[in-house]
């Protein structure tokens, strides 16, 4: 039994359509396809990369964001070098055991193709590469390209265009190595082919846009063509095809700038913990921010000088000792599984734009950077940003529609099993025993509302979780203003 995984970075699955994805959609009629399959959190592409090689949340791998700061540097996740300056190759930039690792150990390997930043690329395929098995990083193959058969394939084709956007010619490299790789060589039995888009258009154009869904189109003709091969061939061959998405997207409807407005309240903030910064901040739909102080009083302030804005939304802190959060009115890390030694002190979710919100789009939310109005975004607790593609095809697996919840966390155990690989102790997901053909336990299970709140006078948080198989999976977040209460008492505790 060998998988083949083609991640389509950024994919909504409610964007499949017969006229612009017929391949996608021709899947989902044959396979079995994951109706409630999410995100982990934050959804963000670096944080599913490594969801994904490790089958565990990042409060088991560690990548708490696309962009964090540790030691009081600010790490950029897409940049591999960056990541190096928290462990080494051989350990402690990711702190959970990945599916590369599992298959090396037992004499297996992992071919990977793919499109992503660099950074990306070598967390998806992380433990393999190391390993000297095949890894073909499109931008610059020799990055990662120790394997024998990377040296020999690589140097045949030309140079990609720089920064290509959209990245048409850049996704069919993908797909043009991968069977130029099967020319040459037997197929490993696990195979991670990622492309980049249509994440880098819908972050250029919205997901409604002509331009996107061209290249939405461009993506399934591409996908087109493992499909038909595993259709010849793949198939009949006991290979396990599965089209996935790692996150999805809203629309960005209101931009706010958190750095300027909490330096206009006069606090003193920048972008890493520097003498002259109390706190260091990082932002794009999530806010991270790490003080210098972490017992006094400074976080409790930067709380309260936000938490009336429209744009501040569900806010999350480290545990105390005693369980409650470090910060009154927020939730624990853990309440989202993203709780770390490398996690913020105190993180908060842009909200939904609501009334705010001028394009009319459900879908919108406040942002916090570069990209302009109208377009993609992900990395929050929208539903929207959770929902995710999962179509699995193949002999191990049943067809129709799993209803139950599942998320990218399980994708490594299903795989590892269905190989007769253990599973290490970092693995968060579970078995999707829905979803194989010869698994006894696959009957229906009960879904229970695990959805957790914390209250103020002004406000109500609530994440919206479902515990399913004892594993908690997030469906969305929500905050609601309540009306202030004439006969507060100050300096009352809220939190229930």
């Amino acid at each position: 039994m060998k998988f083949v995984i083609v991640m389509l970075d950024g994919l909504r699955p409610d964007q499949l359509h017969e006229a612009v994805t017929p391949n996608l959609a021709e899947l989902s009629k044959i396979g079995l396809r994951l109706a409630r399959h999410t995100s982990s959190f934050p959804s963000e592409t670096r944080v599913s990369s490594a969801a994904m090689a490790t089958g565990g949340h990042s409060s088991a791998h560690g990548i708490i964001g696309n962009r964090f700061v540790t030691n009081g540097r600010s790490i950029d996740g897409s940049s591999l070098s960056a990541l190096l300056t928290l462990g080494s190759e051989s350990g402690g930039v990711l702190t959970a055991t990945t599916i590369g690792e599992v298959l090396a150990a037992h004499g297996r390997a992992m071919l990977s193709i793919g499109s992503q930043s660099q950074g990306s690329f070598g967390l998806s395929s992380w433990g393999s590469w190391q390993a000297g098995a095949p890894a073909f990083w499109v931008h610059d193959p020799s990055m990662f390209g120790g394997n024998a058969a990377v040296r020999r394939i690589a140097p045949s084709f030309p140079m990609l265009p720089p920064d290509e956007r959209p990245a048409r010619a850049t996704i069919e490299r993908v797909v043009d190595l991968f069977f130029s790789f099967l020319k040459k060589e037997a197929l490993p039995e696990v195979s991670l082919l990622w492309l980049s888009e249509p994440d880098i258009t819908y972050h250029m154009f919205g997901l409604q846009h002509p331009r996107a869904r061209e290249v939405l189109h461009e993506v399934d003709r591409q996908f087109g063509r493992i499909f038909a091969w595993w259709n010849e061939k793949g198939e009949r061959e006991g290979v396990q095809l599965i089209a996935a998405s790692d996150h999805g997207h809203a629309i960005i409807g209101e931009k706010v700038s958190v750095l300027k407005h909490l330096q206009r309240s006069g606090f003193k903030v920048g972008y890493e913990l520097t003498p002259d910064v109390d706190a260091a901040i990082t932002a794009q739909r999530v806010v991270n921010i790490w003080a210098q102080d972490r017992e006094g009083h400074l976080l409790t302030e930067l709380y309260h000088a936000m938490c009336e804005e429209p744009w501040f939304g569900v806010a999350f802190s480290r545990q105390a000792p005693d369980g409650s959060p470090l910060i009154a009115s927020t939730l624990v890390l853990s309440a989202v599984m993203a709780d770390h030694e490398r996690s913020a002190d105190l993180s908060f979710v842009l909200a939904d734009c609501g009334a705010a919100n001028r394009s009319g789009s459900p879908d919108a939310v406040y942002y916090d950077g570069t990209y302009p109005i109208g377009v993609g975004m992900h990395g929050g607790l929208s539903a929207h940003e959770l929902s995710s593609l999962c179509i699995l095809a193949g002999n191990a697996f049943r067809s129709g529609v799993v209803a139950a919840p599942t998320s990218i966390v399980d994708l490594v155990p299903t795989i590892l099993s269905s190989l007769g690989l253990p599973l290490p102790s970092t693995v968060h997901g579970r078995i999707i025993d829905e979803a194989l053909q010869d698994c006894e336990d696959s009957g229906q299970h009960d879904v229970e509302d695990a959805s957790v709140s914390i209250a103020s006078s002004a406000r109500r948080s609530t994440v919206f979780r479902d515990l399913y198989r004892q594993r908690l999976y997030l469906r969305g977040a929500a905050v609601t203003r309540l009306a202030q209460v004439k006969n507060d008492k100050p300096g009352a505790n809220p939190r229930n």
